[in-house]
């Protein structure tokens, strides 16, 4: 007669968590160039869209609107550059930023239809 004895299941093993691949250097490289260009060139686009949009549409004399919104331009600008470096995906950047122009320039587009004074 054999009598058995219920053993415990062993515990799970331990296993290393994998490591995220890193992408290859060259594409680090054209992740910041594009970040870069961004940051410039549609940042001071867009900057250039808002004053004069908020030119347009501050109240008061022209010249104090004018100077608010040059003002205003250079928290803009610089809040962009920010923007594109910190946002995890670049294409969200770009898509930010060109739409945003597309849409001030529409803005400014109406703008000066309806009321073109300068």
């Amino acid at each position: 007669m054999t009598t058995s004895i219920a053993r415990a299941p062993s515990p799970p093993a331990k296993t290393k968590p994998a490591k995220a691949a890193k992408p290859p250097p060259w594409r680090r490289r054209l992740d910041v160039a594009a970040r870069g260009v961004a940051a410039i060139f549609l940042g001071y686009l867009f900057a250039a869209l808002s004053t004069a949009v908020l030119a347009r549409v501050l109240p008061g004399p022209r010249a104090e609107a004018s100077m608010a919104a040059t003002l205003m331009s250079f928290a803009i600008y610089a809040g962009v550059a920010v923007w594109a470096f910190a946002d995890a995906k670049t294409w969200r950047v770009w898509l930010g930023l060109v739409a945003g122009s597309g849409l001030l320039a529409a803005i400014l587009w109406i703008s000066l239809t309806l009321e073109p004074r300068l």
